[in-house]
């Protein structure tokens, strides 16, 4: 009895080896990608903080160009009203001085027709030459006092007690007029005097 040889050999079956040199390939790749995807951000990175660098740059130039016109316009603006109110006072001023100037010679004026409104009044006129040529005067000091005769006669005895001085009549003096005199010199009260003074004092106010 013969057995069939087929039978008796071993059954083999196929087997499939994992190709090694994909897998290693396919990881080489995805390294090579990540590789690239990460040198491609920095360079993006870098790109882009380049621009925004050069953005700033640009604003700042922008900025400083704005504020260099802004100064300029404000300095040219000082100045154009500088000159301005230069010019605005070289008009005012000799105006405002005629004008003082009138006022002056008129404030004159007047005091002089008051005064000779006051001088009509001849007892008052004599009452006020006495008043100014003892006022704020020790009258220790004083050696006499000369006043118009006229006004002098409308000063009563009682009146030349109380003054405490020496008078004496002197034509010389207008009447209104007085002076006060001292061992070393004297006051001028005369009106005439006076309105001199006030005048000087205007005048030099005026320049």
């Amino acid at each position: 009895m013969f057995s069939d040889a087929t039978s008796s050999r071993p059954a083999f079956s196929a087997v499939s080896f994992p190709r090694l040199g994909d897998d290693v390939s396919a990881g080489f790749e995805e390294q090579a990608r990540a590789r690239g995807h990460a040198t491609g951000y920095t360079d993006g990175l870098r790109a882009a903080r380049s621009e925004v660098e050069a953005r700033v740059r640009r604003l700042e130039a922008d900025h400083q160009a704005v504020v260099g016109e802004l100064r300029a316009k404000h300095e040219r603006a000082v100045a154009v009203l500088a000159a301005a109110t230069r010019a605005l006072d070289d008009r005012t001023v000799p105006v405002l001085a005629d004008a003082h100037g009138a006022l002056a010679a008129a404030a004159l004026d007047l005091a002089e027709a008051v005064l000779g409104y006051e001088l009509d009044d001849e007892p008052r006129s004599a009452r006020a030459a006495l008043a100014r040529a003892l006022h704020e005067v020790d009258v220790d000091l004083v050696r006499v006092v000369r006043m118009h005769p006229a006004d002098l006669a409308l000063i009563d005895a009682e009146a030349r007690a109380r003054a405490g001085v020496r008078f004496t009549a002197d034509a010389t003096l207008s009447r209104g007029d007085a002076i006060t005199e001292f061992p070393d010199g004297y006051l001028d009260a005369r009106i005439s005097s006076a309105l001199e003074r006030a005048r000087a004092a205007l005048l030099r106010e005026n320049r």
